[in-house]
């Protein structure tokens, strides 16, 4: 198998949308998965999203999706008209610089009886998918390791078919796979077509009890053999998506954005290498 990269804006946070499109470009990235904060800077600066989509388009560069959307548990007590507000600006932005889905994120406290928060969290995520379908958008659920909820990949899936929604499917990060109680065996219960999106990366050699979903590494620095990862995910799923590499560690972020574009490519190549 021959993937299909994209990166994604996260993996250099701390660096402005100007400077990572340059590197972009640099590099010869084909696709990104955009951050919006990113984004929103740029429109607080006087840009449009119809510039920065026709920038890319001129570029391109594919936006394979947007990110962070945030659903907060019931129990947290956030605000729902807040949070549906926020959602919908994302959701509007992601439409108008051309990206097909929001990735999404269930955090928040829990109380009581997990099973009745699951349910609640359900419903509330089944009428955020009628909202992006009613754009033209998919939601991306992602499951985060350690988290108090949705914290496996079969957690997501349990969710995912609670949701019952076309709209909605689940992002794969190999790094909270690893770091989590999930199994990869587990991707047999995952409807076809309902993985929207994989995340590549690898997490550093320490002891497992140590890890967590924010250590990362570039791929092949560290204890995940990546190559065989994403050809067993592939053939149980037959995902024909991009698979989006995606660093969310403090020490990368501190590094500069042209090593990391430049370290990036180097890893991607030699996991090329052992897939071919």
């Amino acid at each position: 198998m021959k993937p299909t990269w994209a990166f994604s804006s996260a993996t250099v946070r701390t660096t402005d949308w100007p400077e990572e499109f340059a590197l972009l470009r640099r590099f010869r990235w084909k696709a990104v998965h955009l951050w919006y904060d990113k984004m929103k800077g740029c429109l607080e600066k006087g840009a449009t999203c119809d510039e920065l989509g026709r920038q890319l388009h001129d570029a391109g560069i594919e936006p394979v999706g947007l990110a962070p959307g945030v659903v907060w548990t019931p129990s947290t007590g956030h605000d729902p008209r807040l949070e549906r507000d926020e959602l919908l600006q994302r959701m509007d932005v992601a439409v108008a610089l051309g990206a097909p889905s929001l990735s999404v994120a269930a955090v928040g406290k829990t109380r009581g009886d997990l099973a009745v928060e699951y349910r609640h969290l359900a419903d509330k995520l089944r009428g955020v998918a009628e909202l992006a379908e009613a754009r033209g958008l998919r939601l991306n659920l992602e499951f985060i390791a350690g988290a108090d909820v949705v914290g496996t990949m079969g957690s997501c899936m349990e969710l995912i078919a609670m949701i019952d929604h076309p709209a909605v499917g689940m992002v794969l990060d190999v790094c909270h796979y690893y770091a989590s109680a999930s199994h990869v065996e587990e991707l047999a219960r995952l409807p076809k077509g309902r993985l929207f999106l994989v995340h590549v990366g690898d997490v550093p050699d320490r002891p497992m009890e140590a890890l967590s979903g924010e250590h990362r590494c570039f791929p092949g620095d560290g204890r995940i053999a990546v190559a065989d990862l994403v050809r067993e995910i592939h053939k149980r799923t037959r995902y024909k998506g991009p698979w989006c590499l995606e660093l969310v560690d403090r020490d990368i972020w501190a590094m500069d954005a042209h090593d990391v574009f430049k370290k990036a490519s180097a890893a991607l190549k030699k996991v090329e290498k052992q897939l071919a």
